[in-house]
């Protein structure tokens, strides 16, 4: 490949911080909100006035309506998005393009056929985790590697190089004090080297041979050419960094109430043990929203009614899955965790509406398999740190996740 050929296939530099970070809603009063002032007017990290909306039913309006752009409003030139990019993060018609291209390798369908591979190297994990003698870190030795080799596998990354993607991306996702700094910048260009690679590689070989996405995306460019090389690059460069931090998060969560509520002696137990789990699954997505990151903002490309507000084309709006995910006109006792409640499957964990995580299904097996295998492993586990002890990043993405989760583990 020639250093232009290289160049073409560089994705661009890593986005700014464009959505708020879990930190900068923690201590809202949900329900006093939705009660005095469900459409509220805060103030952004940046210091710009931003819209706040509490309630389900309004924050699903925002997220599901195409009144708003994932992008700041050009005034003079109308709605759409003010700058094009590489991903799907844009507006319709580019949007509906690009996640029209990648939506099939994420198919519920088709990534049930992950499955067996995932209980395996979840088991793998466990067992080292149980002949260690010694106390595990779930993120580290669990959480992490699970979540790094089931996205890998689906993007097409080889298993030899698995372990150093993990280091390289967690060299990207460093804290959000270090964004803009050395480890960030080098980690990025690192990454997108290693893409541009592999993907040369690729062509090289098996070319559009295979299931995983890199194969899936070749097959496209070759066939259709409706996918350049940038676009390429910055799919398989993106889709492993933003998807498995967050479902690694989701794992120590499930960890902390699996322990610290003992639900995994429940789940052991239940006579409804099965159906159980999986809903014990829906209640971590639940309740986790807010210790990620946060649905990126929105901004009106017209003006829209929202409850007795008017907003006004240009403003940005912030809908926060937490607040959604906590209204307590749709779910009983919000801030309790109970995988026992009733309407628990109209949570909106993974977003609502085009911009709805695409990753939904993958995230959501995951965590039914670390679930399973963690009831299933023999082993018994205690923290060693309280859950408001653990130690918490917020990174240059706006996602928040634990240092570690130092457990002892017994057989």
């Amino acid at each position: 490949m020639t250093s232009s050929e290289a160049d073409a296939v560089t994705s661009r530099k890593p986005p700014p911080v464009e959505r708020f970070r879990p930190a900068d809603l923690d201590e809202r009063d949900w329900a006093t909100l939705r009660a005095t002032c469900p459409v509220s007017k805060t103030t952004a990290p940046d210091g710009e006035g931003v819209w706040l909306v509490s309630r389900y039913a309004d924050i699903r309006k925002v997220l599901g309506s195409q009144v708003f752009s994932v992008s700041p409003i050009d005034l003079e030139k109308g709605s759409g998005t003010a700058e094009a990019n590489e991903s799907i993060f844009q507006d319709p018609p580019e949007h509906t393009r690009l996640r029209g291209l990648v939506a099939g390798p994420f198919a519920v369908g088709y990534v049930g056929r992950y499955r067996d591979s995932i209980r395996a190297k979840a088991d793998e994990l466990l067992a080292e985790i149980g002949s260690a003698n010694r106390p595990a870190d779930v993120m580290a030795d669990f959480a992490k590697p699970l979540t790094m080799n089931v996205i890998a596998a689906v993007v097409g990354v080889p298993e030899p190089d698995r372990a150093m993607f993990l280091h390289l991306s967690d060299q990207l996702l460093v804290p959000l004090s270090e964004a803009q700094g050395v480890v960030a910048i080098e980690g990025w260009k690192q990454l997108n080297s290693y893409v541009r690679d592999l993907i040369a590689e690729r062509r090289r070989t098996t070319g559009r041979e295979g299931t995983d996405l890199i194969a899936h995306m070749i097959r496209v460019q070759e066939d259709e050419g409706t996918v350049d090389d940038v676009e390429l690059a910055t799919m398989v460069l993106g889709l492993p960094v933003a998807g498995y931090v967050s479902t690694a998060n989701a794992i120590a969560v499930a960890m902390r109430y699996l322990l610290e509520f003992k639900w995994l002696h429940t789940l052991r137990t239940a006579p409804d043990g099965e159906e159980l789990r999986k809903q014990f699954v829906e209640e971590v997505l639940r309740i986790q929203s807010g210790d990620n990151g946060e649905s990126m903002p929105r901004f009106a490309a017209e003006d829209f009614e929202l409850g007795d507000v008017t907003i006004r084309k240009g403003d940005q709006v912030v809908a926060p899955l937490i607040a959604a995910n906590r209204d307590d006109s749709l779910f009983d006792d919000p801030d309790t965790f109970n995988p026992r409640r009733d309407k628990l499957i109209r949570h909106i964990a993974f977003g609502f509406g085009i911009h709805r995580c695409l990753g939904a299904n993958l995230a959501r097996l995951e965590l039914q398999v670390a679930t399973d295998a963690l009831v299933e492993c023999g082993l018994d586990f205690e923290m060693l740190e309280a859950w408001k002890a653990v130690p918490w990043k917020v990174n240059m993405l706006g996602d928040r996740f634990p240092e570690r989760m130092m457990v002892k583990v017994t057989a």
